[in-house]
């Protein structure tokens, strides 16, 4: 009973160990894109996000899906770990070799494909990013097999720190140094190529410090169905993670060439599409909440599910659920709010803020896409979820095609959202239908359509009157920080007060979260005074 127990602590540690490295991954992630594009500018911040897929795929791949799958196949098959390892590395390695001479030697074709020749470079040095998949997949794999997460988070984090140092170095030296907007591109790769490199190091220390010797690697054996099972499920278990950066990938092949083909200078296109992705940065910072929420409760999902508690199943789905659905929303629609001053607080202007602040839709819909599709995990219906996200690449394809040539930029922002709030209805379709997830009932709906009004009312009067009673200053960039960050600060306490005089999320509900439970214990003390 003990080591039960015991155990069951590791796993809460671990998951609290990924959780966190998560956050800050996320919040780096996010924040290192306003430096990047204040330095390079709009058109430096469109070569990189051309590229940014790519990196985005390979370490999706690393960090998400055959880390997990060979870590289940280690914890299932404690006896033939060294061959699951070493048939893991070499499989990736060949893998990862062909996809990336696929990228290298295919760049001038698919720069042409974006329309743009001159990405030809950074497309080639991004490509070198796929040789660091199979060294960080086998040793966060093994870890994580052995329920030792702390390596893996350790890994994370400083992979993503040294990123962030060493992409805005190379740009500054680039742009320092007259190489332009492509060169600055071209640093950004090597910086996201130094970053991946560095987490190795990081993870090949854990193991030299616990093992001493990595001899135990060397075996004669390989196994077919090993392979199959990496390959496969790695890539199916991260196809949801994927989701925003397939669309990015659509945007990529779509938005310049459509822009161009309805008659906009390539030059003025490349400014438009760079303004375009100045939403990635606002939906990652708009998505940590809800994303670190549903990493907390959706490992509880498995395990009741093992254990056939279908009312904790429903309990905890739910409660991922509103989480997701509660902070998201509120979040969209208090960027809609304040996208102006936020606009130019982070990149120094606010053009096409209306593109922007339908962007800011997305960090919704993909938080409830995203926990949804934890839970479906949770629950082994990860093919369901593969299937919603093909289906949301094509919608995203579609409406690309349509809209951009009638309204620019705009309307690949509303094509994002139409894919996410596809993908995200598709999921609740699911959940429904395996009864894991109740239908919402209409008083709480209402109830949460008006918290979220009061919410936007507040938050314009306060950013209206900060206005007025700042004068000349809100002109300024530091007016406009004033104004964003004060707004945000009115919105969440307004909209914190509302949901709890709602009762929108309950004291039970509560108590369910690490950390959160003592706020639900305070609650109800107060309710017994």
């Amino acid at each position: 009973m003990q080591s039960h127990v015991s155990k069951g602590k590791k796993l809460w540690q671990g998951a609290v160990y990924l959780s966190v490295a998560a956050i800050v991954i996320k919040v780096l992630s996010a924040i290192y894109r306003i430096p990047y594009q204040n330095i390079a500018g709009d058109v430096g911040f469109y070569v990189y996000q051309q590229i940014y897929p790519i990196y985005g795929v390979a370490i999706t791949l690393s960090t998400y899906g055959f880390p997990v799958i060979i870590s289940k196949l280690i914890s299932e098959k404690i006896n033939d770990r060294s061959e699951i390892i070493k048939t893991a590395f070499w499989s990736l390695l060949s893998v990862s070799s062909v996809i990336f001479a696929i990228f290298y030697f295919s760049a001038a074709w698919l720069a042409s494909m974006m329309g743009d020749a001159q990405l030809q470079v950074p497309l080639r040095t991004i490509s070198f990013i796929f040789f660091v998949i199979p060294f960080l997949s086998v040793l966060r794999g093994l870890f994580q097999g052995e329920e030792e997460m702390l390596p893996t988070a350790v890994s994370q984090v400083f992979e993503q720190l040294s990123r962030v140092c060493a992409i805005l170095l190379l740009t500054y030296f680039f742009i320092d140094n007259g190489h332009g907007p492509y060169g600055a591109g071209t640093g950004a790769a090597f910086g996201s190529i130094f970053g991946g490199f560095v987490g190795f190091l990081v993870l090949l220390y854990f193991y030299q410090k616990q093992r001493g010797t990595a001899k135990q690697l060397h075996i004669n054996k390989r196994s077919l169905v090993i392979v199959k099972t990496i390959l496969l499920s790695g890539l199916m278990i991260c196809f949801s993670n994927l989701l925003l950066i397939i669309f990015q990938i659509v945007d990529s092949l779509t938005v310049l060439r459509g822009l161009v083909e309805s008659g906009v200078q390539i030059e003025s296109a490349k400014v438009m599409k760079g303004i375009f992705d100045r939403g990635q940065p606002l939906i990652q910072m708009g998505t940590v909440i809800t994303t670190s929420f549903s990493l907390v409760v959706v490992p509880l999902i498995a395990k009741v599910q093992s254990e056939g508690r279908q009312d904790l199943i429903q309990k905890y789905s739910s409660l991922a659920f509103k989480i997701s659905f509660l902070v998201g929303a509120a979040a969209s629609v208090g960027l809609a709010v304040i996208i102006e001053p936020t606009n130019v607080m982070l990149f120094k202007d606010n053009t096409d803020s209306l593109v922007l602040a339908v962007m800011g839709a997305v960090i919704c819909f993909s938080s409830i896409f995203l926990t949804t599709s934890a839970i479906l995990h949770g629950l082994n219906k990860v093919v369901v979820t593969v299937v919603h996200v093909c289906l949301g690449f094509l919608v995203k394809g579609l409406f690309n095609l349509i809209l951009i040539p009638k309204i620019g930029t705009l309307g690949a922002a509303i094509a994002t959202v139409i894919a996410c709030v596809v993908c995200a209805c598709l999921n609740i379709y699911a959940l429904q239908k395996l009864n894991a997830l109740p239908k919402v009932s209409l008083a709480k709906g209402i109830k949460f359509v008006i918290s979220l009004i009061v919410m936007a009312v507040a938050t314009f009067l306060w950013k209206n009157a900060s206005y007025f009673l700042l004068a000349e200053a809100a002109n300024s960039r530091l007016g406009n920080t004033c104004i964003a960050i004060s707004s945000v600060a009115v919105g969440t306490i307004v909209f914190f007060i509302v949901i709890t005089l709602a009762k929108l999320i309950s004291e039970e509900e509560l108590a369910y979260l690490p950390k959160v439970s003592k706020l639900a214990a305070f609650m109800q003390l107060k309710k017994s005074k």
